[in-house]
């Protein structure tokens, strides 16, 4: 499922745009080194395009990237050469700075200033990577992409991350690899502030007239979305566009929510509304980077618990809460950049399973209702049968898996060595675990919940005002922050362990117990009358295990599953174990370009 080099893009109205962009494209521009915040070289001919194209308006109505202290002095650089396989975070030691790839004509995630330098969210969280990587924000060094060409230059090892308006599709996904969204695009409408109160959606919409580019799918979209005919005029170009806007000529512009921003600068009378489709947008880099992903991955989280990401979006989107980030527990995790090492060789877990014609999977053999044995000594739970799903989807055979028991930490192991291809069991998706193993897509949140008889009158924590609850001691922040945001008070029993809490709602001492829901189902699967609520007072994502760096089976994974959850099989699945509503997962526009079923070089029937 790899590609030596991306030739073409799943969104080609994405490719067409922007080359036949004539509103606000600048000329290709290669920063010298260490070129840092500011452009050097070609200013002039920016600034005349900024004239030709009517965009100097609008980039005058931005604010520059901020000054960043330039008085740390960046790390020596290790000797060259590097071997071929150099990892990615070797050339970054070795060069000694980071290389960026931003967009110069998309306001607010990149765009060149009035004086020549470039700024936009891409600019700002760039210094913030040098800085936490390489000891100065200085240390980076800013190189001119489209979206056509981004995979190109991540695969030819020309940047080294991409943090662009790069949407998450797919197609993309089987070529580089990326963090979590940290941007969610999508359709939407600009339409004047003065009709926002007439028009919030696209039902709102009939009998007036909507702009719309003539080389994007945006007019098409915006028509399923609505029962009835629309009215379109069609625009080659999107400033045009945004000023028919505002002579009154039409009453909305439809196109992606990232360009309206653009729109809403160039005409501030403006309000964007009624977004109506979804798609992620990320960080990009070069996969099968075991140790940059971990460390790109942790990073941002860091960035995100520490208040940084929430800065630096809402400088650049001031209209709007950045999107919630999917958290991971635990801090402390982040590796240095020092620790990189010089190569790296990917495992090829496909390969493998394609020769031996069977997937083998690590399980516990008590970890209700994920993965647990029954009294006939069968793997049963939850993600016993997802395994098997994915066996199904890729080998033509539910049954073509060889169950290995083992614990979690010796499944954790398994899989790490190259023993294993998967392992499961209801694994938390913590930081610390994220440096040893690889996660698919979240398939069920975890986090505090409440165990309760069946039939109490307690469905909520305003009901357990005044009353005693056992609380597993580790979960005791968490409870009390939720109490207090309610405004309740309970009776609290600190309990060292989960047996010790659940014989106090057994013996009818307390009337509730607090702890991690994954870890309380299997008491109440195996006690009549028990049962965990729907309720979660913290969400923690939990996700099978894969090999650490392969990117191609964690893609196979994840697509997969993509593919489970579009035709209802993955919610028919979740809602057979659990009676909550299924997790919902990323919105990777488009499908795979390889097929998920894979080729067997061999026949052969699994023991386990």
């Amino acid at each position: 499922m790899k590609s030596t080099m991306a030739s073409s893009e799943t969104n080609q109205a994405e490719t067409n745009q922007e080359r036949r962009l004539v509103d606000c494209v600048f000329p290709a521009q290669r920063p010298a080194p260490r070129g840092l915040a500011v452009v050097v070289g070609m200013v002039a001919v920016a600034a005349l395009s900024l004239l030709l194209n009517g965009c100097s308006e609008f980039v005058s109505n931005l604010s520059p990237t901020p000054t960043v202290p330039s008085n740390q002095t960046i790390p020596s650089p290790t000797p060259l050469p590097l071997p071929e396989n150099a990892t990615v975070g070797a050339r970054i030691l070795a060069r000694g700075y980071l290389r960026v790839g931003i967009r110069y004509d998309i306001p607010p995630f990149g765009y060149i200033t009035d004086e020549g330098g470039v700024a936009g969210f891409g600019v700002d969280m760039g210094h913030e990577l040098a800085r936490r990587w390489l000891g100065n924000p200085q240390a980076v060094e800013f190189q001119q992409i489209r979206t056509d060409t981004a995979i190109e230059h991540l695969q030819a090892g020309n940047v080294d991350i991409v943090i662009t308006n790069l949407v998450h599709t797919q197609e993309r996904e089987e070529l580089v690899d990326f963090t979590l969204p940290f941007f969610i695009d999508g359709h939407a409408l600009l339409i004047r502030t003065s009709d926002a109160v007439s028009i919030t959606e696209p039902g709102d919409l009939q009998g007036r007239p909507i702009a719309a580019l003539s080389w994007t799918d945006a007019a098409d979209v915006l028509q399923a979305s609505v029962p009835f005919t629309l009215t379109f005029r069609t625009f080659d170009r999107f400033d045009a566009a945004v000023a028919a806007l505002g002579q009154g000529e039409v009453d909305a512009v439809t196109e992606l929510r990232s360009r309206l921003f653009w729109g809403n600068r160039l005409l501030p009378e403006t309000t964007i509304v009624g977004q109506h489709t979804s798609a992620s947008v990320a960080f990009a880099f070069p996969e099968d980077n075991a140790f940059f992903a971990d460390l790109v991955n942790l990073t941002f989280q860091e960035i995100v618990s520490d208040g940084t990401y929430a800065e630096i979006y809402t400088r650049w989107f001031p209209l709007e809460y950045p999107p919630t980030v999917e958290h991971w527990p635990g801090s402390g995790s982040v590796p240095s950049l020092a620790e990189t090492p010089q190569t790296f060789n990917a495992p090829d877990t496909i390969a493998a399973i394609q020769q031996r014609g069977y997937l083998v999977v690590a399980m516990p053999t008590d970890r209700s209702p994920f993965a647990y044995l029954d009294a006939a000594g069968v793997p049963v739970g939850y993600e016993v049968n997802l395994v098997q799903r994915l066996a199904g989807r890729w080998l033509g055979d539910p049954a073509a898996v060889s169950f290995v028991t083992t614990t979690i930490e010796g499944g954790r192991e398994m899989v790490h060595n190259g023993q294993a291809d998967i392992v499961i069991g209801g694994l938390r998706h913590t930081r610390a675990l994220e440096r040893e193993l690889d996660f698919s897509l979240t398939t069920y949140w975890g986090g505090e919940g409440l165990l309760v008889w069946a039939g109490t009158p307690i469905t909520n924590l305003m009901a357990l005002n005044g009353q005693p609850v056992a609380v597993l001691e580790t979960s005791q922040s968490v409870f009390q922050q939720a109490m207090d945001e309610t405004g309740a008070r309970s009776t609290v029993m600190p309990q060292p362990t989960l047996d010790a809490a659940v014989s106090l709602l057994e013996g009818g001492y307390v009337v509730a117990v607090v702890a991690d829901r994954a870890d309380m189902l299997g008491r109440a699967y195996a006690t009549p009358g028990m049962g965990v609520l729907p309720m979660r007072l913290a969400y923690i994502p939990m996700a099978v295990g894969l090999p650490p760096g392969d990117s191609d089976f964690r893609d196979l994974v994840n697509l997969t599953l993509l593919a489970m959850k579009a035709d209802g099989e993955f919610d028919a699945l979740y809602t057979a174990w659990f009676d909550d509503s299924p997790p919902t997962m990323e919105a990777w526009p488009g499908a795979p370009t390889h097929s998920l079923r894979l080729t067997l070089e061999t026949q052969v029937t699994p023991e386990g």
